[in-house]
């Protein structure tokens, strides 16, 4: 069964074929992750922040991270950062259990989370887990309270 792992250093090697597959997607943010990482943009160490594998024995088959929301100035506020799952992976339950990773971190630090997706599938994987819609024309397309859980 696969495992959700915090990841502390990113290693490129695991994170190739991920790339590639999201490319075929038209998805690019896997690759900004990789470069902000690598840049030290973004190395999901800030307070609060953390960056999540899903890992099937030693291969990464998905990834998401947790960040201040960098479109606000409140450090109660997280985002969802570079959700992605295999291809072959999806639909049977991984993408949740990353996500629970995701949440259960975000509990720690943060009162309200984040995200934006623009794809159908994403907003109906998101708001499964109880996310709202955004208002339009923000910075978010959904959102979860985090407060009172």
């Amino acid at each position: 069964m696969p495992e959700v792992k915090r990841i502390q250093t990113l290693d490129l090697n695991d994170l190739r074929d991920l790339i590639a597959e999201s490319r075929q997607e038209g998805f690019h943010f896997l690759q900004r992750l990789t470069d902000d990482f690598v840049q030290g943009h973004n190395r999901f160490d800030r307070l609060g922040e953390a960056l999540f594998g899903l890992y099937n024995n030693q291969t990464l088959i998905g990834i998401g991270g947790l960040n201040l929301d960098p479109y606000r100035d409140d450090d109660w506020i997280g985002r969802v950062r570079h959700l992605y799952i295999a291809r072959q992976w999806r639909r049977c339950g991984l993408g949740k259990l990353l996500m629970r990773a995701i949440l259960d971190e975000a509990r720690k630090q943060f009162h309200l989370l984040t995200l934006r997706t623009d794809t159908q599938d994403a907003a109906a994987f998101y708001e499964a887990l109880g996310f709202q819609r955004a208002a339009p024309d923000t910075n978010d397309s959904h959102f979860i309270s985090l407060e009172g859980e």
